[in-house]
């Protein structure tokens, strides 16, 4: 039987109705009156379906007007643990990823310590770029607690990003994140197709599930082609 909350499959339906293009940028989005009719729920499960969505940016709520798909470059969340294929279809591009490592390796220090494991111990590692519409808009490099993920590497990551297989296998408890302004050496520089110095945001995360830390992850991309937002709601 699914325990998923009656909201959650809503709001998963439209993202992925978004996602694959049948709502795209600016489209109309059921209201609460034909989400109730749809799913056969209460109006306040509806509402809140919309609420939450319009707080992840995904759509845009007008009173007296409707509610809209939002049209938007890529722009990530920082408050949030987003699949940047969704992101990008969402904004109405085409979603690419280029593997460019996948790999069983020995943790550096770093990550040993991020993921509270042995120096040296085995993780996974992985070193994808993400494209929108072919242009490279963000280097993704992450390692993986294997005792959270033992069959990571079997994963077609062509398919679906490392980011939405783990958040599929455990809800994520407790994340971690840093944010800093960069230049891209001149390796990054090359799979990003920028010149050697180009301003970048880098967005190092660190993610909690299932009881350990499961994975870390090193988000790099031009500052011009990725924007990261925040949003929050003060307590009242």
């Amino acid at each position: 039987m699914d325990a998923t909350p009656l909201y959650r499959r809503i709001m998963e339906a439209i993202r992925t109705e978004i996602a694959q293009g049948r709502l795209p940028p600016g489209a109309r989005v059921p209201s609460e009156h034909e989400l109730v009719r749809r799913f056969g729920v209460a109006r306040m499960t509806a509402n809140r379906a919309l609420k939450e969505l319009a707080a992840e940016g995904l759509i845009v709520r007008t009173a007296g007007s409707g509610t809209y798909v939002a049209d938007r470059k890529l722009e990530h969340s920082a408050l949030v643990v987003p699949d940047i294929a969704q992101e990008i279809r969402a904004s109405g591009r085409a979603y690419r990823g280029d593997v460019l490592a996948a790999e069983e390796c020995a943790a550096p220090e770093p990550v040993a310590r991020a993921l509270e494991l042995d120096p040296g111990a085995p993780v996974f590692h992985t070193r994808i770029l993400h494209r929108a519409d072919g242009i490279p808009v963000q280097l993704e490099e992450r390692w993986v607690n294997p005792a959270y993920a033992p069959e990571f590497l079997a994963q077609d990551f062509t398919a679906r990003t490392p980011n939405a297989y783990l958040t599929a296998i455990g809800r994520v408890e407790e994340a971690e994140e840093t944010i800093e302004a960069v230049a891209a050496d001149r390796a990054e520089a090359r799979l990003l197709e920028v010149a050697p110095g180009t301003p970048c945001l880098l967005l190092t995360r660190r993610t909690f599930a299932r009881g350990l830390w499961a994975t870390t992850a090193r988000l790099l991309g031009p500052g011009r082609r990725w924007r990261l937002t925040a949003r929050f709601r003060p307590p009242l």
